[in-house]
């Protein structure tokens, strides 16, 4: 009934009641409460009975126990609730407290994976590690240098062969290394020994150099040549070690070129200084002395740069080769210009300036042949060439000036010769001229250096300054005006006179001063036609020859004046060419026997008696030379 009771009574106390009948009474919870609950009763009953037997109603009894019972289980199952809410809390907390675990058991799970992963990593790599430490042992036993080796490329001194045995290891070394994928630390130590070695290689290279320094054809020790072939590879250690050798041969030149002027030896046996007197002698020593060490210099770069190891690559000593022996020869090129153009602006002669300017022709090609294009030695000979032609040209065009001043002075004899000025420019041409024949060819083209007009063309330039001023200063003359022209015409004869012997050199300018003559020739023979017909008396100017007055006296004159004074040889016999003076003879004969000839038809037409005084043409073209 208590039970049915609490089922329906409603409120809090009876879902707790419902709670605790539905829960299962496993929990020791459950049981402590079921155990007061059972007490409770148990001591409400043994009171009820005790009041029972005080003589309670039993009806007032049984209310009050009733009462006292509810009240007692209400008690009871407020403790019951207080123990259930304690459990619910305990219950939330534990879940709490388990969420939280669960929580840290995953994020251990999930630590506990990556430490196996990076544990099993960690294992990876300590067998790798070990295993590259075994190849590291086989590599640095292999590849490594010796404490030996090491210490032979560190040591100073002069090199022998253990250091470049050493140095071959080290360079094998590193290379195998590079092939085989070595340890880049390891190529790194072996490159810096090689490059310690290189380093003092390089020094003492560039110390043993300065023992060049002798003249002429200086020792130098097998093991120079042998270091030299070493730095060959590396570009810029050979740069260095050449530019020092460059270095102290150009000074060793320049002292041998000074002691050569100033105390003779090297191929001098007497100072050349002491030829200064004679400048083809002095300027072709110097040449020669020069000529002779350049072919020194290349023996000796050759025999320094050869190599004679098999497989050796020799295309650094090819190029290295012109570059030394440019610089070397810089030494003397300077002193050399200096001495040659002095000489040269000394000379006055065109014969001693031409003997210079041929010497320096032949040694232009000789040097061309033997030194690089673009070496210093050379372009100063080059510029001495042209300063030399340009020199030649000065002293030709000085004498045409000179034979050109003369002329306006008149001829030098009534022969009407040509001035005595121009004679010495036609000596000098021909000098000049016959000795540009007998040099030998070049034997190679002009060097690089400034442009030089050919000789030929230098001598035609100052016979054309004659040429050009020659008619305006003859014009200036006192002569008359045939004899202007012989004078002219004697001037062309002596220079193409002079040019004849070298038709084949000056094939231009003598055509061009066949036309000239040519051209004066006729001039010359209008000239003396008109002193012919003037001399001979007869009318040829008049429109009317017939009615000229005293016709008659002038036919005797003519025929008196006939064997005088009529004689075109004569006129032209100044003319120094005879060939030219014959000619021009026969073309003023036949020009006046052609004009006599219309004259006489004319008269004979006009007045025949007239005529009866004067020869018939043909008598006078016989009589006339």
């Amino acid at each position: 009934m208590e039970v049915a009771d609490a089922q329906q009574a409603p409120g809090s106390l009876g879902r707790r009641v419902q709670q605790t009948v539905r829960q299962g009474l496993d929990s020791d919870e459950a049981r402590a409460a079921l155990a007061a609950v059972a007490a409770a009763g148990a001591a409400g009953a043994a009171a009820a009975a005790a009041a029972a037997e005080r003589g309670w109603d039993v009806r007032a009894a049984m209310a009050g126990r009733r009462r006292q019972a509810d009240a007692d289980f209400g008690r009871a199952l407020g403790l019951v609730d207080a123990a259930f809410g304690d459990v619910e809390a305990g219950v939330a907390r534990l879940g709490g407290e388990c969420a939280a675990l669960r929580a840290r058991v995953d994020a251990a799970l999930r630590a506990t994976a990556g430490a196996a992963a990076a544990a099993a990593l960690l294992g990876d790599e300590r067998r790798e590690a070990a295993a590259r430490a075994r190849v590291a042992d086989g590599v640095l036993a292999r590849f490594a240098l010796g404490d030996g080796d090491a210490a032979r490329l560190a040591a100073a001194g002069a090199p022998d062969d253990a250091f470049f045995a050493a140095l071959d290891r080290a360079a094998q070394a590193r290379a195998e290394c590079r092939a085989a994928g070595a340890g880049a630390e390891l190529q790194r130590a072996l490159a810096a020994h090689e490059e310690a070695a290189y380093g003092a290689l390089l020094r003492w290279v560039q110390a043993e150099a300065r023992a060049l320094a002798r003249p002429g054809a200086p020792e130098f020790s097998a093991q120079l040549k042998r270091a030299l072939g070493r730095l060959r590879p590396h570009a810029a250690l050979f740069d260095a070690a050449a530019a020092e050798i460059a270095r102290v041969r150009c000074g060793a030149l320049g002292r041998a070129f000074a002691a050569a002027l100033a105390h003779g030896g090297g191929g001098a046996r007497r100072p050349i200084e002491a030829h200064a007197a004679d400048p083809q002698r002095y300027v072709g020593d110097m040449l020669a002395w020069a000529h002779q060490a350049c072919a020194s210099e290349r023996e000796l770069l050759d025999t320094l740069f050869s190599d004679d190891e098999a497989g050796a690559d020799v295309s650094a000593a090819a190029a290295a080769k012109p570059r030394l022996l440019a610089a070397a020869l810089e030494g003397i090129a300077r002193p050399l210009e200096l001495r040659v153009q002095q000489t040269l602006d000394a000379l006055a002669a065109p014969r001693d300036v031409h003997r210079i300017d041929a010497l320096l022709d032949l040694y232009c090609a000789l040097f061309a042949a033997a030194c690089p294009p673009d070496a210093p030695f050379l372009a100063a000979v080059a510029r001495l060439a042209a300063a030399a032609r340009a020199r030649l040209a000065a002293r030709l065009a000085a004498l045409a000036d000179a034979a050109a001043a003369d002329l306006d002075a008149g001829p030098a004899s009534p022969a009407l010769d040509a001035p005595p000025a121009l004679h010495a420019l036609l000596d000098a041409v021909r000098d000049v001229l016959r000795l540009h024949q007998d040099a030998p060819p070049a034997t190679a083209a002009d060097p690089p250096g400034p442009a030089r007009p050919p000789l030929v063309d230098c001598v035609a330039a100052a016979l054309d300054i004659v040429c050009a001023a020659a008619p305006a200063a003859v014009a200036r003359c006192p002569l008359r005006p045939y004899e202007q022209s012989m004078l002219l015409l004697n001037v062309l004869a002596a220079m193409q006179a002079a040019a004849a012997p070298f038709a084949d050199d000056l094939p231009r300018w003598l055509a061009r001063c066949a036309a000239d003559e040519r051209r004066l020739a006729d001039a010359l023979a209008a000239q003396l036609l008109a002193i012919l017909k003037d001399r001979s008396h007869l009318p040829f100017a008049a429109a009317d020859p017939a009615a000229a007055p005293d016709l008659p006296a002038r036919c005797a004159r003519f025929s008196a004046a006939l064997a005088a004074d009529l004689d075109p040889a004569r006129l032209a016999a100044r003319l120094h060419s005879h060939a030219l003076a014959r000619s021009v003879a026969a073309q003023v004969s036949h020009a006046f026997v052609a004009d006599y000839a219309a004259l006489h038809a004319r008269l004979a037409a006009a007045a025949a008696a007239a005529t009866a005084s004067l020869l018939p043409p043909e008598t006078l073209a016989s009589l006339l030379p």
